[in-house]
């Protein structure tokens, strides 16, 4: 039930920070906030109907919401979504492929920790929004600009795993380890 609660309360605190900072600093009307409120309730929909999110449980999922779960990587033209809650994205089961795959992870609100293969050559593109990165070597850091993380077994020349994640308001830990361990 906490897991709920905590980030629907963070998510209601930022949008009345939001609101009074708005309203301070820019003297709008009550009109302007309710047409805010109903344009970003479109574009929320719009992006909801476009996207591939699944939700549920089992092979064909590809999100976690408001209940902690783990996300089994097996397609990788696929996007995978934590949304409000911790979740596992275990890519120990998926293989490099003749070329390189580009997939797209998102995690908001919501804490992740990631399990890749050491021996598996991946690089591991970081896109964060006021998000903290704890990389496998314990290095942790709130970058505020794109960077990567190669393991020791990427290399320029050979067929990897591109891993893109997308961070805002959230915590990703990378983990070169067996996830059952966890």
């Amino acid at each position: 039930m906490l897991l709920i609660i905590v980030p629907i309360a963070a998510a209601t605190l930022l949008a009345v920070a939001l609101f009074i900072f708005l309203k301070n600093y820019f003297k709008f009307d009550k009109n302007f906030y309710i047409s805010f409120a109903v344009l970003a309730a479109i574009l929320i929909s719009i992006n909801f109907l476009v996207s591939d999110i699944k939700f549920g449980s089992g092979p064909d999922t590809n999100s976690i919401i408001f209940k902690p779960g783990e996300l089994v990587i097996y397609d990788p033209k696929a996007e995978y979504y934590v949304f409000f809650t911790k979740g596992k994205m275990d890519f120990t089961k998926l293989a490099p492929g003749a070329g390189n795959h580009l997939i797209d992870c998102y995690t908001i609100f919501g804490k992740t920790t990631l399990f890749i293969r050491p021996d598996v050559p991946t690089r591991i593109l970081l896109y964060p929004t006021f998000g903290l990165i704890k990389l496998p070597n314990g290095m942790r850091y709130i970058p505020f600009f794109r960077n990567f993380y190669p393991n020791k077994a990427f290399k320029d020349d050979t067929p990897a795993i591109d891993i893109k994640i997308n961070i805002m308001f959230g915590l990703v830990e990378i983990t070169e380890d067996d996830p059952s361990r966890y």
